[in-house]
């Protein structure tokens, strides 16, 4: 249930929001003009890419699902359960991701479309890691199941009827997050173009230093 929550999953989940939320408007403002999270709308221009034969754009566009997929892989590789617990190895996930949007920086300084797939396969490393806890699903790279959600419980709530608002506290939290993410990655990258690009990364990267030491902290309070 939501009320089992640890306060490290609260916080990181509005966190690795707000990255997520920074990476999608850097990549969104780029030359590709491209979403890294959103692989739903990739799906459609796929599609529209396919109808209008553009051959370039479906290899873009097939390429980013692509990159998106084989992160969810790395993930599982690395992580191995779909269930969010202390103990398991988010510290190394998270640094790998870290290491992918320090890549996709240079690969966009240099005005190459790798850096979208890196941000993409980035994204899908961090949805897929960051995927259950008691039955609760946690989603920081995208918001329409964030949305549908939160809507639900209002329609729950305005029906009359009982509704745990420590989830609508944490759904509202994670959008919030995601917003202010993108707002403040517009403002970067209109600063410094693509290194706007680093700021998720060592968002990222810090979070899994925090991680290691909470992690550490409770092993040894275990003992």
């Amino acid at each position: 249930m939501i009320s089992r929550l640890p306060k490290w999953v609260w916080f990181g989940g509005a966190v690795l929001s707000f990255a997520a939320g920074m990476v999608n408007a850097i990549a969104f403002m780029s030359f590709v003009h491209q979403a890294a999270t959103h692989i739903t709308g990739i799906f459609t221009h796929l599609s529209l890419d396919i109808f209008h034969q553009n051959f370039s754009a479906i290899f873009q566009s097939a390429s980013a699902i692509l990159f998106f997929f084989l992160g969810a892989v790395f993930s599982g590789i690395i992580i191995r359960d779909a269930q969010l617990r202390m103990g398991r190895r988010y510290s190394l996930a998270l640094f790998v991701e870290s290491c992918l949007l320090v890549l996709s920086t240079l690969a966009f300084r240099q005005k190459l479309v790798l850096g979208e797939y890196l941000a993409c396969m980035a994204a899908g490393l961090q949805n897929a890691m960051v995927s259950t806890y008691s039955g609760t699903i946690v989603r920081t790279t995208h918001m329409t199941g964030v949305l549908t959600d939160f809507g639900a419980l209002m329609g729950q709530w305005i029906a009359g009827v009982k509704v745990d608002f420590r989830k609508v506290q944490l759904l509202l939290g994670i959008l919030l997050a995601f917003f202010w993410g993108g707002f403040l990655g517009a403002v970067i990258y209109s600063k410094i173009n693509y290194l706007a690009m680093l700021f998720p990364a060592f968002i990222i990267g810090s979070c899994g230093v925090i991680y290691t030491a909470i992690r550490n902290f409770s092993l040894r309070s275990s003992q």
